[in-house]
């Protein structure tokens, strides 16, 4: 069995939607009455791993890209 660690962040860009193509930002992370965590963002609540971390498939050249912007 695989073991995944995620770190994720009040912050952090997510996408959500049916296609995974609007961009939301985390505001809080919280869980729900089963205990299960739920991420609270800017587009409302959803469900932790119901949607594609946008820091996890940035190729290389994105990420020098964001460096030389700041």
């Amino acid at each position: 069995m695989k073991e995944y660690k995620l770190n994720i962040r009040v912050g952090d860009d997510i996408e959500i939607g049916r296609f995974r193509n609007v961009i939301a930002k985390i505001k809080a992370i919280e869980t729900d009455k089963h205990g299960q965590p739920v991420i609270i963002t800017n587009k409302g609540a959803k469900k932790l791993l119901s949607c594609r971390l946008v820091k996890l498939y940035k190729t290389p050249k994105q990420l020098l890209m964001e460096k030389k912007k700041k």
